[in-house]
């Protein structure tokens, strides 16, 4: 299983990247190279799910498995269907014994259960108003009045959802850290988070942020250069 999705590697590297040396690298053996090669294109198009993808196959090699994760799961930001990233997450996942979210698997602004009520009862609303307008019957009156509370709820419900995942910043701890009660390295440490593990970011000073983490909801201070931020998917 492994061998299949890390040999299909070569062909995505060559289709991406063929211009540049980082293939030539990974042929080589020469992994720390095709990473930096790797890198710079990804900093220049971090919404490219081969790079990503890419990056986390090399990771791997280094034996970076937190960042290799980071990798494979901001690869499925912009592209969810990425089956090879997805079996690959699946497996480092599990060798480091983490939990993805799943709502990180799929894109930020999918359309939900709530967005399609809202707009079967507005186009319920707008079918009985319609007629009203020919037709002046009570009972399409007394109709009106709780599809149009029910269109207010779930428009609502919509917009507070919609904020809520929109404002989370999420992150994967790349370095095994302590936890700290405070933005210093000299404050005492309250809990400790592992490789790999995600993480939800809730502010930051300076180079520190207060970090939740995902796995069992304990809070912290931790240093930037131990965690990458993911960026989400817009779909």
């Amino acid at each position: 299983m492994k061998k299949a999705i890390l040999s299909l590697l070569v062909i995505l590297l060559f289709s991406a990247i063929s211009a540049d040396d980082a293939f030539t690298y990974y042929v080589n053996k020469d992994y720390q190279k095709a990473y930096d090669s790797l890198y710079s294109l990804f900093s220049a198009d971090s919404d490219n799910s081969l790079y990503a993808y890419n990056l986390g196959v090399v990771s791997s090699k280094l034996g970076k498995k937190g960042e290799s994760l980071y990798f494979y799961l901001q690869s499925l930001q912009n592209s969810p269907d990425f089956s090879e990233a997805r079996n690959n997450l699946d497996i480092v996942s599990e060798d480091l014994g983490v939990t993805v979210p799943k709502k990180l698997l799929e894109p930020l602004y999918a359309v939900d259960i709530t967005l399609i009520l809202f707009f079967v009862s507005l186009y319920i609303f707008a079918a009985l108003l319609s007629v009203l307008c020919f037709k002046n019957d009570w009972r399409i009156k007394i109709t009106l009045l709780p599809v149009f509370l029910f269109t207010c709820v779930t428009a609502s419900l919509y917009y507070f959802n919609y904020t809520e995942r929109a404002k989370e910043t999420w992150a994967v701890v790349v370095d095994a850290e302590p936890l700290r009660s405070g933005p210093d390295s000299s404050l005492n440490e309250i809990g400790a988070v592992r490789e790999g593990e995600v993480i939800n970011i809730l502010y930051s000073s300076g180079s520190w942020y207060k970090v939740k983490s995902f796995q069992d909801n304990v809070e912290g201070w931790i240093d930037l250069k131990a965690i990458r931020a993911l960026k989400r998917g817009h779909i």
